[in-house]
Order: structure tokens, then C-alpha cells, then sequence
């Protein structure tokens, strides 16, 4: 899953699941959300476990131009 990239959105609830079950522990307590730092493995542990759907997953591009 190396091309997606984790975001926790607005609807977290600070239960801290995806801290926990993190494999590299790069997610912390923001002052409204939890956080996914830049250690993400993109494993997706996060998005299994968020009980709210919280968890938001983005597909990366690759810019094709090479600039």
C-alpha cells in the first residue's frame, strides 16, 4: 500500500485505536484529532480499526513530467 497516504479527519473522536494498533506508532493526540506523523508504513491498520470511519485514504500520484 506504499502509493496511499493516511489522513485522520475532522470526525475523530480521540478513542486512540489507531495509535495503539499503530505497527511504527507515528500516530499522535492532536488538540482536536489524532494525527498520522510522517513514519507511516501506509499498512492501513488505522483505517481497519477507527470505529467512526475516521481514517481517510488518498492515492498518490506520480508526476509523469519528472519536474
Amino acid at each position: 500500500m506504499g502509493n496511499l497516504k493516511f489522513d485522520i479527519d475532522d470526525t475523530c473522536v480521540k478513542c486512540g485505536a489507531c495509535a495503539e494498533d499503530c505497527p511504527v506508532q507515528c500516530i499522535t493526540e492532536g488538540i482536536t484529532k489524532f494525527i498520522i506523523g510522517k513514519g507511516c508504513i501506509s499498512c492501513g491498520d488505522c483505517y481497519s480499526i477507527c470505529p467512526v470511519g475516521a481514517v481517510q485514504i488518498h492515492k498518490l500520484f506520480k508526476d509523469r513530467t519528472g519536474l
